[in-house]
Order: structure tokens, then sequence, then C-alpha cells
């Protein structure tokens, strides 16, 4: 066997290898879920575009061709490169985060994997293998799930993908995947018999993409995603539709088509009739759907009415090219809807993949991305003979699938690879003796040439990129893990984890920072030496100031410098960063609520109950906000405002009430005034009980002198 042909065989195994990306969980890794897929993602496709490139010097027709897919792609990679130049954050833009992992640099490698596996597919019948083997990993997933399912009671399966949606998406490609087997290793063969309808049902093979198809309808139902049980729903109208509609050389398939749109109107009918009943009601996924509502707002998963708006909104302010990829938390907290106090505080997506390109990208960066299905579809109208009216129904309906469910999720890298699959499957099918990119033959390169100039070129290409996309960050990952484990060596190993994590300046430092922050602040209250303690606050106070820096309009890492200095008792080096993280973010209430407790401190107690009174009167029903409002009256002395604020309340658990009380003591302890201190910690005791025995301890100690 030549070089070239084991080269070629490597990349195959690469290809087939990603097959692996959805099962990779790294306990060991910061984010283990997110972080060891896309590693691992990243190292394979970066190795196998290399060896493509030279393969492609070495031999013409390995050379990548033109098709409107993986123009539209290119397209759309380019829009966005421009974007993030552009961004609000453009370090975050192209590297994201351990969270996330996406960013520019997820896209160029997904659009590296869309040419070397759009140039080495070559035949259907390799395709075919490829569908083959994604289910069968398929199956590995079911049974995952189905030990999850029966082990734990979980009503919504994960694995090993760690959420829901990412599983459901995964089980609604492999799900079409079955029917494209099943119509071409089985409908297609029998079309020519007498009786094809008989020949199919005596064909094993239908029985196993039958079966594996149900069993991707079962992953998803375990997942109980709402999103996808419609895209999948959706999707299989959209096929049935087409083939219905379009097919004239296969009846078998045009009478299920039009039994299946049958069927589907009766269940969706039946379930309109039967949603509020007990049945219904008793069944997780059954419920899930019967509570979809616009208006009511009780999950996470409702709270996309409050958050699509503020996309809208940050799309109005950056309408060209948007705020760069994962620049939504800046739009997040800009537009905060005051109503959303119950919900996740970080968003960083908008949960609606059309939303956050158009957030990132602007107009420009949504009409590419669109663009990319636009080409699809035209792709497979035109190929719409060679490929068959079904086979092109099905493409037609997982595109519509996969889209529809994207108007309720944001994408993943599972979900991405899929996709992209279809979109290389498409490619390919379009350039099927077709011209390449340098000429309609290519030229030949020179062995010589190829050996000891483009090989030693692309080997140092690929050395640099392993190293500065992948084994810092990762290694970075796993020190910082590291670093957050109790060690032999005590608090100290700890630290130089922390500064090891942080000296590969890698696309973690974000995190890394905020862990430093949060060790820090557990360590100023443990009973630890003083130079530990020291040493930990100045590493996270310098490394918080540097993200500032580098982010000085996000309004997250204002608040995390203000309230970490909050926590040691630097009230006033604290206030300029609540200050500016109110200011980017003025009606998040919790925000608000630190910059109180500041002003309360400093003593400035006009600023604390004007402050406070906003973030009330923002939203009257959020407790917390009442209670802030509350503890600020208290330190203003305002006992009539309490006494409305409160209403019939006649006991309240709260530290900051509590504290208020205690601020107004200590301002007449500082005025030598005992007795008016004692009625202050009274007060707070009568108002919270739990704090009753504390109290009494207190007013002894005024009593006694040992309070001050």
């Amino acid at each position: 066997m030549n070089t070239n042909n084991v080269i070629k065989y490597v990349i195959l195994t690469g290809l087939w290898a990603i097959l692996l990306v959805p099962f990779i969980v790294i306990n060991q890794m910061f984010f283990p879920f997110i972080t060891g897929k896309n590693f691992f993602f990243r190292i394979i496709v970066e190795v196998i575009f290399a060896l493509w490139v030279y393969l492609a010097f070495a031999d013409t027709k390995f050379r990548p061709k033109f098709s409107w897919v993986a123009l539209a792609v290119g397209l759309f990679v380019a829009v966005m490169a421009v974007a993030d130049f552009f961004a609000v954050n453009p370090f975050k833009a192209f590297w994201s985060n351990y969270e996330r992992m996406d960013g520019w640099i997820t896209l160029i490698h997904l659009l590296m994997y869309l040419l070397v596996f759009g140039s080495m597919m070559k035949t259907e019948k390799v395709w075919l293998w490829f569908f083959r083997s994604s289910l069968a990993m398929s199956v590995i997933m079911i049974a995952l799930s189905t030990k999850e399912w029966l082990s734990t009671g979980a009503e919504r399966v994960s694995v090993t993908l760690g959420n829901p949606i990412y599983v459901a998406v995964y089980f609604l490609f492999n799900f079409f995947f079955a029917l494209i087997l099943l119509y071409k290793d089985v409908i297609v063969k029998k079309a020519g018999s007498l009786k094809p309808f008989l020949e199919i049902l005596k064909d094993w093979k239908s029985y196993v993409y039958f079966i594996l198809a149900f069993l991707c309808v079962f992953g998803i139902w375990r997942t109980a995603t709402r999103g996808v049980i419609l895209g999948l729903i959706g999707g299989l109208i959209v096929s049935a539709l087409i083939i219905a509609i379009f097919e004239r050389k296969n009846a078998i398939m045009k009478k299920t088509a039009i039994g299946g749109l049958i069927i589907i109107a009766i269940l969706i009918a039946g379930f309109l009739v039967f949603k509020n009943t007990t049945f219904v009601k008793n069944n997780v996924m059954l419920n899930r759907l019967s509570a979809i509502s616009w208006s009511n707002v009780t999950s996470q998963g409702q709270a996309r009415q409050y958050v699509w708006p503020m996309a809208i909104k940050g799309f109005q302010e950056k309408p060209l090219l948007g705020w760069g990829q994962d620049g939504f938390n800046y739009v997040f907290n800009k537009y905060y809807d005051s109503r959303m106090y119950g919900q996740e505080q970080w968003f960083d997506r908008a949960h609606n993949t059309p939303l956050d390109v158009l957030v990132a990208g602007g107009a420009v960066g949504l009409l590419s991305y669109l663009g990319i299905f636009v080409a699809a579809l035209w792709l497979i109208w035109k190929r719409r003979e060679k490929l068959g009216i079904t086979d092109a129904a099905l493409l037609v309906g997982v595109l519509a699938g996969y889209f529809f469910q994207n108007l309720f999720v944001f994408d993943n890298l599972t979900s991405y690879i899929f996709f992209f699959v279809v979109l290389a499957y498409l490619h390919s099918s379009d350039t099927e003796n077709g011209i390449e990119v340098s000429g309609k033959y290519g030229k030949a390169i020179s062995e010589d040439l190829t050996y000891y100039v483009i090989a030693p070129i692309l080997l140092v290409i690929l050395g640099i990129s392993l190293w500065y996309f992948n084994a810092k960050p990762l290694m970075a990952n796993l020190t910082l893990i590291d670093s957050l484990r109790t060690q032999s060596g005590g608090l100290s190993a700890n630290l130089e984890s922390l500064k090891k994590a942080l000296s590969y300046n890698s696309l973690g430092n974000s995190e890394i920072r905020e862990q430093a922050i949060s060790v820090a602040t557990k360590i100023i209250g443990m009973k630890v030496d003083a130079k530990i303690k020291q040493d930990f606050v100045d590493l996270a106070y310098t490394e918080v100031q540097k993200q500032v820096a580098l982010a000085p309009n996000d309004a997250r890492y204002q608040l995390f410098t203000g309230a970490f200095l909050d926590n040691l008792g630097q009230y006033q080096a604290a206030l300029p960063y609540l200050k500016k993280a109110v200011e980017l973010s003025p009606k998040k209430q919790t925000m608000i609520f630190e910059l109180v407790k500041c002003f309360s401190y400093l003593g400035d107690k006009e600023q604390a109950l004007k402050y406070a009174k906003e973030a009330y009167e923002s939203e009257p029903q959020f407790v917390d906000a009442r209670n802030n409002y509350i503890a600020a009256a208290v330190i203003n002395g305002n006992d009539q405002l309490v006494k409305e604020l409160m209403g019939t309340t006649t006991t309240i658990s709260d530290e900051r009430i509590v504290r208020a009380y205690l601020l107004n003591a200590s301002d007449y302890l500082q005025k030598n005034d005992k007795y008016s201190a004692v009625k202050e910690v009274e007060k707070a005791a009568k108002l919270s009980p739990g704090f009753a025995s504390q109290a009494k301890d207190i007013i002894n100690g005024i009593w006694n002198g040992t309070v001050k």
C-alpha cells in the first residue's frame, strides 16, 4: 500500500472517530461534558485536515471542489470573522470559554471538517456505511440512556452529553439516518419487484432500521425535550408532504407518506382533545408539551419570552455585524427585564439559534447563516432526480427538524457535528465528477516538492495549532481542576496551581480568574495563616483587574470585582466597580443589591435608599427586592416606610434586615448611646426570631462593654 492510500485511510479513520465525540466525558476536567469533547474534536480535525491538504497536493482527485453548500458555509465563517474582529469582546468572540467552547475557533474547525468530509467521502456506499456506523453508536447511547432512566428514575436523561436537549438532537439526526438507510438499503432495491411491499417485509434489514428508528424516538422521548419532539414531528410532516406531492416512481412511498400524514394528524388532534386529562398530566413528556404557553413563565424554558425581546433590542443597537460571538451576555445585562428575577441571572445565549446569530453577527451574519440552509435546499432540489424524491424529502425533513428545534435552543458541538455531516453529504453529492478549484484536472505536484517542502510546512503549522489551540488550554484546564482539590502541600500548593493555570494564558483565563475570586473569598473566612490569605487575595485582585481591563463593559466582572472588595471590607474601593455594574445593567436587581450594601456600609444612607427603591419598584413582586428596600429604610430610620413595606407580615428572616439594625446599633455605640443600640438589636430580634439567641449575646456584650 502506497503512502497516499495510508494517509487516505488514516483520514477516514479520523472521520469515523468523530462519532465517539458524544460519548467523551472527562471528569478530571473543568466542565467535563464540554471541554473533553471539544478538544478531542479539534485535535482530530486539525490532524486530518493537515493530512488532507498534503493528499490534495499529492493527488489531484482529492482536491477541493466547488459546491454552493461549501461556499455558503465559507461565507458564513468569513462574515463571523469580521463580526468577531469588531466584537465588543474580540478575545472571547474568537476563543469563547470552557463552558461553551464555541467562538470563531469552532466555526473554522467545522469548515475544515466539512471540506475534509466532503472531499474524502466520494461514493454513496461509503456514506451509507458512515450512517450505519452512526446508528450503531446510537444503540450504545440508547443503552446508556435507558440505564440512567432505570437506575436513577430521571425524568429527563442527559447521559454523556450533560444536557437532555443535546441528547435529543443526537437522536433526531440518527432517526432520519435510519429512514434514509431504510429507503436506500431496502425500499429502492425492492421497488422493481412484482410485490414490492411483501419483499420489503421479507427483508431483515427493514426490521433493523424500523427498530433503530423507534429506539431513536424512544431516546428523544426520554429526554422530554419539547423543541426536538416538535422538530421531529415537523420534519416528518415536511418529508411526507414532499413525498406525497412529488413522488411519481414509487407508489409505496407515496401511499406511506399519505398514511403517515393522516396518522400524525390523528395523533395531534387526539393530544389536543385529551391534553387536560390525568393520563397526559402524569406523563412527563406529554405534560411538558401540554404546558407550552407564551404567557406561562414558570421555568427557565418559558423565560424565552423575556430573553427574545432582549435579543431584538441588541440587534437594533448593532444591526449590521452585531456584538460578536459570545456577546449575548452584554445584551442580556444591558436590556435585562426585571421580571426575570426568579430566573438564571447570567444568560449568555438567547436560546434561539437564529436570534443568537442575529446578535452575534447582525443582519449580515443571519443572512449568511440562513444562506447555508438555502444552499442546502437548492442543492437538494437540483439533485432531486439523482437523489430520488424520497431521499431528497428525508434530507429536507432532517434539515427542517433541526432548524425548527434550533428556534428554542442554541447549537452545541454534537448538533454542529451532525448538521455538518448532512452538509458534507450534500457537498459530496454535488461535487461528484465536479471541477477542482485549482482547474478542471489540476496540476500534479512533484513528489520531491510534496515530501520536502509541503509536508514539513504542514507539520510545523499542525504543531503550532495543536499547541496553541489545544495543548495550552487543555493543560490550563487540568491545572485549574488540580488547584481546586485538597492537596498534600496545603493551600500553598493550591495557590501555585492557580498561578500555573493562569500562566498558560489560555481561553480559560476568565473562568480561572472567577475561581480565584471564589477560592480567595472562602479562604478569607478560614482560620489559616495570614500570609496565605493575603497571597490568595492579591492573586485574585490582580487577576480580576486584568479581566476588567480586558472586558471593561462586561457587567459580570465589574460586579465580581466590587463584591470581592465588599467581602474584604474595602467598600470605598468597591464602589466604582459596583456603580459601573449597575450602569451596564440598570435593571438587574441582584447588582443593585450589592451596590445598596456598599452604600450602607459607607454610611451613604440616602443613596442606599434611592437604589433600593429603584430595585423594588422595578418589580414589587420580588421578595428579595422588598426586603432589600426594608433594610435600606431601616438604615434611614424610616419606620413608617418599614411598616408599609411589611404590610401584615410580622416576621422576616433576612440577613440584610438584621444587618441594617446592627449597623444602626453600631452607629449609636460610636456615640456611646448604649440604650439606643440595644433597642436596635431588640428590633432585629423581634423581626427575625432566628436571630434572638445571638441578639441576646450581643445585648449582653453591649451592656458589659465587650461589644463596641
